[in-house]
């Protein structure tokens, strides 16, 4: 089994990491959130440090929600309340619609696109970074200490990655690039699609979307994500980037318990 990071007590709590990150990219709200829930954070599957995917098998969304799901219930989890970033935004999704989340909340969730020109921008982009990262962190290895150049290096994520320690940031970064599965996972996604279609009409669902998000514009990718989940509630993060849990952890941490509290959210 992956890296599993367990705190607090209560209706359990799953959050779930975007592409290429690991559990820890949650830490500044555990300590919000483990007051009210037991929380459960996983490292994904085929994630540095998560579940090793099946030897063989093309990594897809699907196959992701279908292992996640495979590895919280062998934790005796049946449902709980879910809320995931980027990819783990529409993986939370893709809980609800295996039965699993009593609630979600996507935090400029990935999934949605208007055409397939936007989607082969947002693969080539992240893609190029995940090659380029090795070298990146090679170059700035021990300027990582100072936190004006952690900002500089994740402007495109984060409004203040400064305030990520230097052994949380170095760890990110390698993680980073230690996903090996990422470009076949962005191939896989151009034949499969977009989100499919959800009807959020019987569950408590928010997109949040951060204001800043330099990775996924709203326009772009937010508006045809709620497109596709009819039903769901629309915010904004304000003053955060695309990984607002360093930005913002109070609004996130707001955010996923009253997304969580809805009388929607809550099983008969």
């Amino acid at each position: 089994m992956g890296e599993v990071h367990m705190c607090g007590q209560g209706v359990p709590l799953v959050l779930l990491h975007g592409v290429g990150g690991s559990w820890r990219m949650w830490k500044p709200v555990l300590p919000l959130l483990e007051r009210q829930f037991r929380v459960i954070v996983p490292t994904l599957p085929g994630h540095r440090g998560g579940e090793p995917l099946p030897a063989g098998v093309e990594p897809t969304i699907g196959l992701l929600a279908d292992r996640l799901l495979l590895q919280l219930r062998a934790m005796g989890i049946e449902q709980a309340h879910v809320a995931g970033n980027s990819l783990g935004g529409w993986l939370a999704v893709e809980l609800a619609r295996r039965g699993f989340a009593l609630s979600v909340t996507a935090l400029s969730p990935a999934g949605g696109w208007r055409s397939l020109q936007d989607y082969r921008a947002l693969a080539r982009s992240l893609v190029t970074s995940y090659r380029l990262m090795p070298l990146l962190f090679l170059l700035f290895w021990l300027l990582m200490g100072l936190a004006a150049v952690r900002r500089i290096l994740s402007v495109r994520t984060m409004e203040r990655g400064d305030r990520m320690p230097s052994d949380e940031f170095r760890s990110s970064l390698v993680a980073f690039m230690c996903c090996r599965m990422m470009p076949r996972l962005f191939r896989n996604t151009e034949a499969t699609g977009a989100i499919e279609p959800y009807d959020a009409q019987s569950l408590a669902v928010c997109v949040a979307w951060s204001e800043r998000d330099r990775v996924l514009p709203f326009d772009t990718y937010g508006r045809p994500f709620l497109d596709r989940v009819s039903g769901a509630q629309h915010c904004v993060i304000e003053a955060a980037g695309h990984v607002p849990m360093y930005d913002q952890p109070e609004a996130v941490a707001r955010r996923i318990a009253a997304t969580a509290t809805e009388p929607r959210g809550v099983p008969a």
